[in-house]
């Protein structure tokens, strides 16, 4: 890792970030962050229909007991954050998506 100023930066940035989230979220962040690791230590490697399958069942029996109004309210913040992200790097399109 880069010893940066920017780097610090976004250290601290996230380090904040983190305070502020729900506890139950902690386990999720650990979690993504060893997937982090775990994909730059190996060459990536592509699964199968079937370990994708088992993959997407064992993460979603994470959130089994997560009532789905808070999943949905999850995932329409996330995909607003990376969307406001994409927009300020100049690579998405400002407006709402009208169709596939």
């Amino acid at each position: 890792m880069m010893d940066s100023a920017a780097t610090k930066a976004t250290i601290g940035r996230v380090a904040s970030e983190l305070t502020q989230l729900p506890e139950e979220d902690l386990p999720l962040v650990v979690e993504f962050v060893e997937f982090l690791k775990q994909r730059k230590a190996r060459p990536v490697q592509r699964l199968t229909l079937a370990e994708m399958q088992a993959e997407a069942r064992r993460r979603a029996a994470l959130l089994q007991d997560v009532p789905r109004e808070e999943i949905v309210a999850r995932f329409r913040d996330l995909t607003e954050e990376i969307r406001q992200e994409a927009t300020a790097q100049g690579t998405a399109i400002e407006g709402d998506w009208v169709s596939d």
